[in-house]
């Protein structure tokens, strides 16, 4: 059934290839399809092999641990990465990056996403995990969201109130995350190409973009902002290894060259153990955690 796939399969890929933070043990068997057919037998192999099955888009937001992923790794970007507009709507691929949809939109005179620039995501990511900022989040501008269920079919899900939630989106169980369809609408493109300069001017000073990262580590307690929080307990700056809790925003562990997964969960354990003890505060992560512990 493998050789069925007419996109790429390889085997003991090693997953630091594919996440920004440069950090991940190999995956058992690593897919790449081409269409969605392809993810149809890969899924299909899985299951007569029992075999667990991981989605990855870009991988930035994910450390995948030293040892690596057992099991199948479905990576979409570079798949499904079409986006096609119609009216005031958006209807893009799971593998779309986010920005490049963004400045697309921007070139057709459509708005409304603009506070999504700059995040390193695909499509595919973006809504798994309900990418955004304070001033807007993805499920702020979905519409439908379609699948591919474990049984090969298709499916269109219109999301409700409770469909997203604090970087989260609720998908059915095993259905694979193809597309999405997201609101926009008219803006001269002079106004949205000066709103999206002015956030990435800002987005280049307060983060450490020039270093291996995977965006922010940690979710906001409730009232409260986790980078806040770390520098007041004096770990900005902390150094394990390769790894370190950005200088620049405390809110990321940066990759310095050499770090392990080990060492980046090491600096997360003392930072949730440090912030627990001062404030009484449990710090949630918002990266994505995979792997073989």
């Amino acid at each position: 059934m493998l050789g069925e796939i007419r996109g790429e399969v390889r085997f003991k890929e090693p997953l630091s290839f594919h996440t920004s933070l440069r950090i991940g043990g190999p995956a058992d068997i690593f897919v790449v399809p081409q269409d969605v057919e392809d993810i149809r037998l890969a899924l299909g192999f899985a299951e007569r092999e029992q075999l667990p099955v991981e989605i990855v888009g870009g991988g930035n937001n994910l450390l995948v641990r030293d040892r690596g992923i057992r099991g199948v790794v479905l990576k979409l970007e570079g798949c499904l990465g079409r986006a096609d507009f119609r009216g005031e709507e958006a209807v893009a691929g799971a593998g779309v990056g986010l920005s490049a949809l963004i400045r697309e939109a921007a070139a057709l005179n459509l708005g409304g996403i603009e506070c999504l620039v700059g995040i390193p995501a695909t499509i595919g990511g973006a809504v798994a995990m309900n990418a955004g900022t304070p001033d807007g989040w993805i499920g702020d501008f979905i519409s439908a969201v379609y699948f591919l269920h474990p049984d090969g079919t298709l499916g269109e899900f219109k999301p409700n109130n409770g469909s997203f939630g604090h970087r989260a989106f609720f998908a059915p169980p095993g259905a694979v995350l193809v597309g999405a369809r997201l609101q926009l609408h008219r803006r001269p493109q002079a106004e949205i190409q000066k709103d999206m300069r002015q956030r990435l001017k800002h987005k280049k000073s307060t983060q450490p973009l020039a270093l291996a990262s995977a965006g922010c580590v940690w979710k906001n307690p409730q009232s409260e902002v986790a980078a806040r929080l770390i520098e007041k307990v004096g770990l900005k700056g902390k150094r394990h290894n390769g790894a370190e809790i950005s200088a620049k925003h405390a809110n990321f562990i940066v990759n310095r060259g050499g770090a392990t997964a080990a060492d980046i969960l090491g600096l997360m354990e003392i930072t949730r153990e440090r912030v627990q003890n001062h404030f009484g505060l449990t710090l949630e992560p918002e990266i994505r955690i995979m792997g073989d512990k």
